[in-house]
């Protein structure tokens, strides 16, 4: 499905497509854990209203890795980003599932110069030993590039110092973008703004 495909369907047919889709791969009813290391029980990821198509909106191909910024049915700009790699990951009594979510999110903050707060599962990919939750080895600066916003079951849309690996199925869940493109959508887009994954 293409943009073009979606504003001529309406948003709300996009919406159900989606859905769908979501709905054909099983997502509800199986445990998850995201990328930040927390076991969810599979849930409802379509809010009611879903999008205000009269203000801005993200939308995001895992298909393309793509994100575009998309004001009604009109696509302002769009970025190649790397999305979640689809791999799981046990260890230390947890299960991982290290695929990005498809549904309806929203941004629940932003934050500059953000710090990655190190899930168990880095260190157990590590090989090392998981430290106390006020450890100081679970905080790295500069892991999720300049600039984040995050939404809800863990993930965040942030910046990365790998660009070379956009475009690609890489990351623990996250949606990663260059930095300059991360710092465009910052100053874009507000707390509260849709973002439809699929």
């Amino acid at each position: 499905m293409t943009y073009r495909h979606v504003a001529s369907l309406g948003i709300w047919a996009f919406l159900l497509a989606a859905a769908s889709t979501v709905q054909a791969q099983g997502f509800p009813g199986s445990p998850l854990a995201l990328s930040h290391g927390v076991e969810r029980e599979g849930a409802a990821r379509y809010r009611d209203p879903p999008v205000n198509t009269a203000g801005r909106y993200i939308v995001i191909s895992l298909e393309k890795h793509t994100l575009s910024l998309m004001e009604g049915e009109r696509v302002i700009w769009s970025t190649a980003v790397g999305t979640g790699r689809g791999t799981r990951l046990e260890g230390a009594g947890q299960k991982w599932d290290f695929s990005t979510p498809r549904g309806m999110f929203r941004v629940l903050r932003k934050e500059k110069n953000p710090v990655w707060n190190v899930p168990d599962w880095a260190f157990v990919q590590r090989g090392e030993p998981i430290p106390p939750d006020d450890s100081p080895k679970r905080i790295e600066k500069g892991m999720l590039g300049t600039t984040a916003l995050y939404l809800e079951e863990g993930i965040a849309i942030h910046g990365t110092n790998f660009p070379e690996l956009l475009g690609q199925s890489v990351s623990a869940g996250c949606i990663r973008m260059t930095n300059e493109m991360a710092r465009v959508l910052y100053h874009e887009v507000g707390v509260g703004t849709p973002v439809i994954i699929y």
